[in-house]
């Protein structure tokens, strides 16, 4: 065909069209949404307002177990962005850098590498973080607008913490931990949930319209794109415009079966399972009604989110770009809404470990839920299995791609989560049916949760001898293999 053939037959298609056609790659729309957890329509939240996400699942693969491998913003973000652990990461808290080796790259930047285009919007990072190569100098970090301090961990910073007990330091505690927890009245600004004032949009929708006018201009390059997008809700403050509050009734939300008035270490668990509130309702117990108050307006702030995810969804549409993208959206990680007397992340119950990640690949399985037990750091693999590019030699993760082509595939690798507490580390594994945790190595405690018939995990088996085998089995998985090869998954 000529040059003139082709314009003749294509000359009524609009230019984004064109450039798909013309791109032997598929084009990633990389969706990450702070402190979204499960609860969502699609996920079989029967309170949840989230036709967006479901009708982006309708289009994929629904992975009913993913999970995180920190339960935290910084933590769990360098992890998937880097393809590391968080313990090969270094990365233990909100305030240490990622410092990737030489000749590491994270995701966006890799995907550059290979020819992309690539744009970033919203809360990709967390705060700050952007990532650096060892050996050459961090960003500098500006004052915080808010008037927060931050302290950010350098390399100088680790070596020194390790000079107290070098070798017991490196093999079980984070280098990087605050020994002190945060005073309540510095997070006063969290501890706020209700409608906002008529005409304030929300933090999220300027995110949208800056994405949407990037991928309208990536959309007519000719090259294939990568284009990152993070929205902040429902990431506290609580707070979004007063229409998605009318959508839900705080009197109507349910409490969970192991709501409580205030975290209190249960009876035969391990105290460091349990955290201080921090995010809402710091430093005090809060009544059934507070907890669904806050819990209506967790709600609104999903909807008010979704709402603008769909507006991105929408102009991909109309762009003509759905059948050459792949689109993929997860929660950073879990979220406590009163579970257990606590809000928030920064536990190793499922509650907080587990959140939703949805991938749609238009080549593949639409509309299908996988009940495989997947990880967060199989993201980077995936996403390059897919698109046709090389797999980075230092990933820890595996792709994906099997559990697309069949949802219900055989799959026996579990998932690892980790979390620190104090001077301590959690380590946790999940495979289909249990989780076990242990703490400082089972030093201060482990738990086991039969999850067939346990889902809340408010029996602790650790200890019941009928359970010995389990508890054997599940202490191995802790120590085998990376995927490729590496010793200790988690660490």
């Amino acid at each position: 065909m000529t040059r003139r053939e082709f314009l003749r037959a294509t000359g009524s298609l609009p230019a984004a069209r064109l450039a798909a056609q013309g791109s032997a790659r598929p084009n990633v729309l990389f969706i990450v949404v702070d402190d979204l957890d499960c609860r969502i329509g699609c996920y079989g939240d029967q309170v949840a307002k989230t036709p967006n996400i479901d009708r982006l699942a309708a289009r994929g693969v629904r992975f009913e177990r993913a999970y995180c491998q920190y339960p935290l913003c910084n933590p769990t973000r360098s992890s998937v962005l880097s393809g590391r652990y968080p313990l090969s990461t270094g990365v233990l808290d909100n305030n240490t850098w990622l410092v990737l080796e030489p000749g590491q790259q994270i995701l966006p930047r890799y995907f550059e590498s290979q020819g992309y285009q690539t744009a970033e919007f919203g809360k990709i990072w967390h705060a700050q973080n952007r990532g650096h190569v060892r050996g050459e100098p961090p960003p500098r970090v500006p004052a915080p607008a808010n008037g927060r301090a931050q302290a950010w961990f350098t390399p100088e910073d680790r070596a020194a913490q390790q000079q107290r007990e070098p070798a017991y330091w490196d093999s079980v505690h984070s280098p990087y931990r605050n020994m002190q927890p945060p005073e309540p009245w510095n997070y006063a600004w969290a501890n706020v949930y209700g409608p906002l004032p008529a005409g304030d949009p929300g933090v999220d929708a300027p995110i949208a319209d800056r994405a949407i006018a990037s991928l309208e201009k990536m959309a007519s390059s000719g090259k294939p794109f990568f284009l990152s997008v993070g929205f902040h809700r429902p990431h506290v403050p609580l707070t979004a415009p007063a229409k998605y509050f009318d959508l839900f009734d705080a009197a109507s939300m349910p409490l969970p079966p192991d709501f409580d008035t205030e975290p209190r270490a249960l009876p035969g668990m391990p105290r460091d399972e349990f955290r201080q509130n921090i995010d809402l309702f710091a430093a005090r117990g809060f009544s059934a009604q507070e907890a669904r108050e806050a819990m209506r307006a967790y709600y609104a702030c999903s909807a008010y989110m979704d709402a603008q995810l769909g507006r991105v969804l929408e102009r991909l549409d109309a762009l003509q770009l759905r059948e050459n993208t792949i689109v993929v959206l997860w929660g950073d990680h879990g979220w406590h809404l009163s579970e257990k007397g606590m809000w928030a992340k920064g536990t190793l119950f499922e509650t907080s470990a587990r959140g939703p990640m949805i991938l749609s690949d238009p080549r593949r399985a639409k509309a299908k839920s996988s009940p495989r037990v997947v990880q967060y750091i199989d993201l980077f693999p995936t996403l390059t299995d897919l698109c046709g590019l090389p797999s980075p030699p230092w990933l820890d993760g595996v792709s994906l791609r099997p559990l697309l082509d069949n949802p219900s595939a055989a799959w026996d690798r579990p998932a690892y989560t980790v979390q620190t507490r104090n001077w301590f580390i959690g380590r946790s594994v999940r495979d289909e049916r249990w989780r076990y945790t242990e703490w400082d190595q089972g030093r201060r405690g482990s738990a086991l949760f039969d999850h067939d018939n346990d889902p809340h995990e408010m029996r602790n088996l650790a200890a019941d001898p009928k359970h010995a085998e389990v508890v054997r089995r599940m202490r191995e998985l802790l120590r085998a293999p990376r995927p490729n090869g590496q010793p200790r998954p988690s660490a």
